[in-house]
């Protein structure tokens, strides 16, 4: 039996265990008249806990910057990220001089191109341009266009040469020795599909070859310079006929004006506008692999942030 005199003992120690506050939790709660007399608090100073609690608003506004920048980046790096878990093996394309003799055998057929997929192919090239390291051409044939790096001897061949009278009737021919062919594999990509990525080649192009870029032209447009086009088709077919003798006319079978076939045809072998596509040499799928390993780095720190983000909606939810 416990004796009266240790119960005497016992009863101050739980009386003070049941006063004792946590400092935190009045802090919180703030002061009332029912807290005990012996705990007096600053109001002004128990708001500046509170506000400490809550975490500044700062925070989170900096924490949704990082994520949507993150967010922003990685979505420029889209095409390379699928690039580089595309098939390493390369899409056969030919010879892009028999493309033209496919299309009018079957007016429905199309080039086997896909954006952004590896592919080979091969061709004669025109329209060469050389800058710096780079070097680009066309293909006769189609609108494809290769880029592609030039090694030291070919670099210090170019500086040495002179341009051609080709060149400099802005015709891209080359002096005859440096005619070649070109086979290759590399990676292929639309213009249409990354207008911004291509800027400046369509421009070089476009200035110095005339060449218009159909992603570049609204659906209006496109029937605007077709309408001007048909004009000046049938003005020159008109004069032709008129200059014509009757047995030239008979010879050649020449009519007053173009059928709507004919108009159609015409505008589909020298059309207002094309859709080209860009190969670059060398490049394989495997060859993107640091965009893939800075986004999977770039993807943790946005993941890093939206977890911290959400702990503190919560703690501000749960103070307030």
């Amino acid at each position: 039996m416990v004796s009266d005199d240790q119960n005497e003992e016992k009863e101050p120690e739980e009386n003070k265990d049941d006063k004792k506050r946590s400092v935190e939790e009045v802090f919180l709660k703030g002061y009332t008249s029912e807290d005990d007399e012996d705990l007096e608090f600053d109001e002004e100073l128990l708001e500046l806990t509170r506000e400490r609690s809550r975490g500044s608003v700062l925070r989170p506004i900096l924490m949704l910057l990082v994520i949507v920048f993150v967010g922003s980046v990685i979505n420029d790096w889209r095409d390379e990220l699928t690039y580089f878990f595309s098939s390493s093996d390369p899409i056969e394309m030919g010879d892009v001089a028999d493309f033209p003799v496919f299309a009018a055998q079957d007016p429905d057929w199309e080039p086997p191109v896909q954006h952004n997929r590896y592919v080979s192919l091969e061709g004669m090239p025109t329209r060469i341009s050389r800058g710096g390291e780079q070097e680009f051409f066309r293909l006769i044939g189609g609108e494809f266009y290769v880029q592609r790096k030039l090694d030291e001897e070919a670099i210090a061949r170019a500086e040495q040469e002179l341009p051609t009278r080709q060149d400099l009737m802005g015709l891209g021919g080359m002096a005859e020795g440096d005619r070649f062919r070109y086979e290759g594999e590399g990676r292929l990509m639309s213009f249409a599909a990354a207008p911004d990525r291509f800027r400046g080649l369509k421009a070089h192009y476009g200035e110095r070859y005339g060449t218009r870029f159909c992603e570049d032209y609204s659906d209006r447009q496109r029937q605007e310079l077709e309408r001007q086009r048909v004009e000046v088709v049938r003005s020159n077919w008109s004069i032709r006929y008129q200059n014509a003798t009757e047995e030239e006319r008979q010879e050649r079978n020449l009519t007053p004006e173009p059928t709507e076939e004919e108009l159609e045809d015409l505008l589909q072998r020298n059309p207002v506008c094309v859709h080209a596509y860009l190969i670059h040499d060398g490049q394989r799928p495997v060859d993107v692999w640091w965009h893939v390993l800075f986004s999977a780095l770039l993807a943790a720190l946005m993941l890093f942030n939206a977890v911290k983000l959400v702990k503190w909606f919560r703690d501000w939810f749960r103070v307030n």
